[in-house]
């Protein structure tokens, strides 16, 4: 497992892009601290679908932190499905991860089915914020195409009840062994 504090796994996030997608003008700051302390130079930020597309298709984020919800401004898991589906595979590959405030079953699975590369509960964890970063930094992602969309091309999500709060983990596997 990777560990922002142990040097022996410690990844530089320092050449990475990093795009926030959020109606929140708080979340997008407080991504922005968290992105600012991992070393991440390059963060960028829209707050709707449209501002989100036009910054994909002209800043070539390498990751997408994608709210599932944009309130008035528009729906994360629909502008997931739309990046899914674009003819250009810098775009189509983009490597997103959804963020949500509402950890229910139905939600993990279906933006793991959309072709979330991960997906996040808010309130973030620094932690897992960074274990997230570093393994989609430094693991080649591989898609495959499934219902007209190129998606992660990894065995089917897992879906893992921890604790007792009941809270719902979706955890893909890679190389064989889950990400947590």
């Amino acid at each position: 497992m990777i560990d922002p504090l142990d040097p022996g796994t410690y990844v530089r996030l320092d050449a990475l892009r990093v795009g926030i997608v959020d109606d929140s003008a708080y979340f997008r700051k407080l991504a922005e601290t968290m992105l600012t302390a991992f070393g991440v130079r390059v963060i960028l930020q829209a707050a709707t679908e449209a501002e989100a597309l036009t910054m994909v298709m002209t800043q070539s984020p390498d990751v997408l932190l994608l709210d599932w919800n944009l309130g008035t401004a528009g729906n994360g898991a629909a502008l997931l499905d739309l990046l899914r589906r674009h003819p250009d595979e810098r775009v189509s590959t983009l490597a997103v991860v959804m963020v949500t405030a509402y950890a229910d079953k139905r939600r993990m699975l279906t933006a793991v089915d959309l072709g979330a590369n991960d997906v996040l509960v808010k309130p973030l964890s620094p932690r897992r914020l960074y274990e997230r970063l570093a393994e989609l930094s430094s693991v080649r992602q591989v898609y495959a195409r499934r219902s007209g969309r190129l998606v992660p091309a990894v065995p089917p999500a897992k879906v893992i009840h921890e604790g007792p709060s009941e809270i719902i983990h979706v955890r893909s596997p890679l190389h064989g062994k889950p990400i947590r």
